[in-house]
C-alpha cells in the first residue's frame, strides 16, 4: 500500500503556494553549490564528489563526465535522454529489464548492461544524492547542482550494481543567507503532435532564521505531446478485430505517447551549530503516459517507418509512474574531518496497461493451445510494480594526516518489491462449445476449453538486504605520486517467490519461496602521478559485483531449450575486473580527459526471451569489453565554449555458456564472438555555446549540439534467441535567445531532423504480435520527434 500523507493535488498546490507566496523583496541569487571555482582566465575547475568528498575533477583517477548547473542550462537539459545522449560511453535501451514500459529502461556504461525482471539490480548504479534508486527513474532536471557520470566499477564506495559505473544527480541545498525565487515557463509544438507542449517550474528559497535555517521549495509540471496514432476497426464486430492481416475500415486516435508529469521537492536545512548541519528533504514525481511511446519496427530492417500503430479494438493503453523520496541527512564537520549520516526511504509504484489483443489471440488460437469457439475480444494486460527501500549510510572522511587521507563507512539497505499481473480474462472461454488443447503437447482436447475464463494471474514478491563496510585511503608520496587502496565487504540476503494461475499457465503454480545469501569483497587499487602542474596520469584495477538470486522455472519453458533447470532457478552473481589507464589535463582554457580500459566479465547476467513467451535471467560464462573515451570541454574564446567526446566499447561474449542454448530449433543461438545485446560500439557528442554582448547587461546566445549512438544488436522479444541489428542514430539540437540579467528568453529545437531511433523492443506483459510467417513483429521505444519550444526563465 502506498504510504504518502498528501494526495498528488495537495502536494502540487502546497508547493506552488509556498513558492509563489514569498516576500515582495527583489529576487536575490541563491548560493551556488560547490561545483566550480576559477582556475584561470576563461576556464573553471569543475568540482565533483565522485569519491564522496569535494575535489577537482582533474585530480580524481576515474573517468567522469560532469554537467554543472551552467552546462545543464546552456544545453537545456530537462530529462534523462537529454544528458544520456551527451555522455560518451553511456547508452540506454528498452526491453532488457522489466516488462511493460514504465520501468523498462536499462542503462549501460562502457557496454556493461543488464537488469533483472524486477528492476532492482542493474549493471549501472543510479543515485539521487546519496540514495540508490532504480535506473529507470527519470527525475525532471530542475534545480540540480550537477550531474556526474562515473565510469568503471564503483563498488568500493557505492556497492553492488555499479558494475559499469553510476549516474549521480546532485541536488541544490537551501541557502541560509538570502531569500528569493525564480521560475520558468515554456510552450511549444511537436511534429505530428496531438496536443500542445508546455510546462513550467517555480523555485523558491526562504530564509527562516538567517544563518541558521532555510527552506527550499521546487514545483514543476510538464506536458510533452503524443506523436503516434492508434487505429482500430471502425466496426467492433469486424473480423479485423481478430485478424490483423485483414484490410478493414479503421478509426484513428491520436496523441498516443503523450507524457504528463509533475512533482517537486521541499528541503529544510537547519544549522544546529557551527559544526552540525541537518537537512530534511522530500522529493516526489508523478508521470502518466497516454499510450506507450512505441512503434512497430518490422524485420529485417528493424527501423521505425511509421508512427501509426494498428490495434484490434478501441481500448486505451497507458502507463503511470509515481515515486516519493524522503531523506534525512546529518553532517558534522570537525577540524580536518567530517561525519555524514544519510538516511532515506524510497517508494515507487508503476502501473502499465498494455493492449496485447492481437498477440494474445494469436497465442490462444495457435497450434499450442488450439482454442476454438472463442469470440475475438480485447485483451488488456496490467502490470503493477511496487518498490520500497530503506537505506542508511554513515561515513567518516578525513583530510591528510602524514599524507594519508580517506573515507570509511557503513551501509545498510532493505528492499521489498512486488510485481503483480491481476487476473486477465477471456470472456466465454468456459462456455459450452469451446474447445482447447490441455497444457501439452501431446494435445488432449478439452470441452469447454477451460473450467473458468481466467487466462492469467501472477504475483512475484522479492526482498534484498544489503550490509556493507567500505573504505578508501589515499597516500601521497614522493610529492607527485598518490596511491589509492579501497575495498568493500558485503553481505547480501535475498528472497523471491512466484505464483500464477490461469488457462495459459496450465492451472495454478503454487508458492515456492526461494532464498539466497552471498558475501564477498570488492577491492580497488589506483596509482596516479601529477606529471606536471596541468597533467595527471593514472592506472587502476577495480572489481565490480552484482547480486544473483533465485528464479522460478516457468512452466513449459525448459522444453523449448536445453537450459538446465538449475541454471534457471539459481542465477549466479556476476563479477568483473576493469583495468584502466587514463590521463587528465587542466589548463586555463580546456579540460581534457582520456582513458583506455579492458573489462573481463564473468558469469554475466543477461535477460532472454524464450519461445514460450517468458523472460528469464540467464548467466553466460565470459565476456570481454575493450575500449576507451576521450572528452574535452572549455572556452576557446571569451564568447565561445565547447564540449566534445567520443566513446568506444567493443564487446565480445567469449564464452556464452547457457546463453548459447536460448534458441529456436534450427537457429544457432548466442555464439562466441557475439556482441553484448543492447549496447553500441561507438558514441560521440559535440556541442558549442556562443554568446555575444548586445549591451552592458544583455547578451545573445546560440547553442548547438550533435550526438551519435552507434548500432547495436538486440535479442528479439519473442524471438527465441534470434538477433537483429538496431541501426545507429544521430540527434541535432539547436537553441538561441537573449539573456538580460535574471531574465532569459530562448527558442529551443529538439531532434531538429526528426530522427526516429529504435531504442529497443519492449518486453510484453502479455504476448508479442506475430507476422503472417509466425515471426515476432518488434514493438520498439522511440524518442519524441522534432519539437520547437519557446521558453522564458527568471533566475535568482
Amino acid at each position: 500500500m502506498r504510504t504518502i500523507v498528501f494526495s498528488t493535488g495537495l502536494r502540487y498546490a502546497a508547493l506552488l503556494l509556498l513558492v509563489t507566496d514569498l516576500s515582495g523583496s527583489p529576487p536575490a541569487r541563491a548560493q551556488e553549490q560547490a561545483t566550480s571555482t576559477e582556475a584561470g582566465p576563461g576556464m573553471e575547475t569543475v568540482i565533483v564528489s565522485a569519491r564522496k568528498r569535494e575535489e577537482s575533477i582533474a585530480e580524481v583517477p576515474t573517468s567522469i563526465t560532469a554537467f554543472t548547473a551552467e552546462t545543464l542550462k546552456d544545453y537545456n537539459v530537462q530529462s534523462f535522454a537529454d544528458y544520456a545522449t551527451k555522455t560518451p560511453n553511456l547508452s540506454f535501451t528498452y526491453g532488457q529489464g522489466p516488462t511493460g514500459f514504465a520501468d523498462a529502461r536499462t542503462i549501460a556504461i562502457r557496454g556493461v548492461t543488464g537488469q533483472n525482471l524486477f528492476g532492482t539490480a542493474g549493471a549501472t548504479g543510479f543515485y539521487i544524492d546519496d540514495t540508490p534508486v532504480p535506473g529507470s527513474v527519470d527525475p525532471r532536471v530542475v534545480d540540480l547542482a550537477s550531474i556526474e557520470v562515473l565510469k568503471g566499477p564503483q563498488g568500493t564506495l557505492f556497492g553492488e550494481s555499479s558494475l559499469g559505473g553510476n549516474v549521480r544527480l546532485i541536488t541544490r541545498k537551501p541557502d541560509l543567507s538570502s531569500s528569493g525565487y525564480g521560475f520558468s515557463l515554456d510552450a511549444g509544438v511537436t511534429s505530428g503532435g496531438g496536443s500542445a507542449d508546455g510546462g513550467g517550474n517555480v523555485i523558491g528559497n526562504i530564509v527562516l532564521v538567517p544563518g541558521t535555517a532555510a527552506l527550499r521549495l521546487v514545483g514543476f509540471i510538464n506536458h510533452d505531446a503524443g506523436y503516434l496514432t492508434r487505429t482500430y476497426p471502425t466496426d467492433p464486430a469486424s473480423p479485423g478485430g481478430g485478424d490483423p492481416f485483414l484490410s478493414v475500415p479503421r478509426t484513428s486516435s491520436g496523441d498516443q505517447g503523450a507524457n504528463t508529469s509533475g512533482g517537486g521537492s521541499a528541503a529544510l536545512l537547519w544549522r544546529a551549530s557551527d559544526a552540525l548541519d541537518i537537512t530534511l528533504r522530500v522529493m516526489f514525481q508523478d508521470t502518466k503516459i497516454h499510450g506507450f511511446p512505441t512503434a512497430f519496427a518490422p524485420l529485417p530492417n528493424f527501423t521505425v517507418s511509421s508512427y501509426i500503430v494498428d490495434r484490434a479494438f478501441d481500448v486505451q493503453p497507458y502507463a503511470t509512474d509515481s515515486w516519493t523520496l524522503p531523506t534525512l541527512d546529518f553532517k558534522y564537520s570537525g577540524n580536518g574531518w567530517s561525519v555524514v549520516w544519510a538516511n532515506s526511504y524510497f517508494y515507487r509504484h508503476t502501473h502499465d496497461v498494455e493492449d496485447s489483443s492481437y498477440g494474445t489471440q494469436q497465442v490462444l488460437y495457435g497450434s499450442f493451445y488450439n482454442v476454438t469457439g472463442l469470440a475475438p475480444q480485447p485483451y488488456l494486460w496490467v502490470g503493477d510494480r511496487n518498490h520500497d527501500q530503506v537505506s542508511s549510510e554513515m561515513r567518516l572522511s578525513f583530510d591528510p594526516i602524514h599524507n594519508i587521507s580517506g573515507t570509511f563507512g557503513l551501509y545498510y539497505s532493505n528492499t521489498h518489491t512486488r510485481f503483480t499481473i491481476p487476473a486477465t480474462y477471456a470472456n466465454g472461454l468456459s462456455a459450452p462449445g469451446t474447445t482447447s488443447c490441455s497444457f501439452g503437447p501431446p494435445c488432449t482436447v478439452m470441452s469447454p476449453a477451460w473450467p473458468n475464463d481466467e487466462i492469467w494471474t501472477q504475483t512475484d514478491p522479492g526482498t534484498e538486504e544489503d550490509k556493507s563496510i567500505f573504505g578508501e585511503v589515499y597516500w601521497k608520496f614522493l610529492d607527485k605520486w598518490t596511491l589509492t587502496l579501497g575495498g568493500r565487504q558485503y553481505w547480501l540476503n535475498q528472497t523471491s517467490d512466484y505464483t500464477a494461475d490461469g488457462f495459459l499457465n496450465g492451472g495454478p503454480t503454487l508458492s515456492s519461496p526461494q532464498s539466497n545469501s552471498q558475501s564477498g569483497f570488492n577491492p580497488k587499487v589506483a596509482l596516479q602521478l601529477q606529471a606536471t602542474e596541468a597533467t595527471m596520469v593514472y592506472a587502476s584495477a577495480s572489481k565490480g559485483f552484482r547480486a544473483g538470486g533465485a528464479q522460478e522455472n516457468f512452466p513449459g519453458c525448459s522444453q523449448f531449450s536445453g537450459i538446465p533447470a538449475d541454471a534457471i532457478t539459481h542465477v549466479r552473481s556476476d563479477t568483473l575486473w576493469t583495468y584502466e589507464l587514463g590521463a587528465k589535463m587542466q589548463t586555463s582554457k580546456v579540460l581534457i580527459s582520456a582513458a583506455a580500459y579492458d573489462i573481463e566479465w564473468s558469469d554475466l547476467q543477461q535477460q532472454v526471451a524464450l519461445q514460450c513467451g517468458f523472460y528469464l535471467q540467464i548467466n553466460g560464462n565470459k565476456a570481454r569489453i575493450r575500449g576507451g573515451e576521450i572528452e574535452a570541454n572549455g572556452r576557446l574564446t571569451q564568447e565561445l565554449q565547447f564540449r566534445a567526446g567520443i566513446g568506444i566499447a567493443k564487446s565480445d561474449i567469449t564464452d556464452p555458456g547457457n546463453l548459447a542454448l536460448v534458441s529456436a530449433p534450427g537457429t544457432p543461438g548466442i555464439q562466441p564472438g557475439t556482441r553484448i545485446s543492447g549496447v553500441p560500439d561507438f558514441t560521440a557528442f559535440v556541442g558549442a555555446v556562443y554568446t555575444h554582448p548586445l549591451s552592458a547587461d544583455t547578451q545573445a546566445f546560440v547553442t548547438a549540439d550533435y550526438s551519435y549512438t552507434g548500432d547495436s544488436i538486440s535479442l528479439l522479444v519473442g524471438g527465441s534467441g534470434n538477433v537483429a541489428t538496431r541501426p545507429g542514430y544521430g540527434l541535432v539540437n539547436l537553441r538561441f535567445g537573449v539573456d538580460r540579467g535574471q531574465n532569459e528568453l530562448s527558442l529551443n529545437f529538439h531532434n531538429l531532423f526528426n530522427v526516429k531511433p529504435n531504442l529497443g523492443d519492449i518486453g510484453y506483459i502479455g504476448y508479442v504480435q506475430l507476422n503472417q510467417a509466425g515471426g515476432a513483429i518488434p514493438q520498439v521505444a522511440t524518442l519524441q520527434p522534432f519539437t520547437a519550444t519557446l521558453q522564458y526563465t527568471r533566475s535568482f
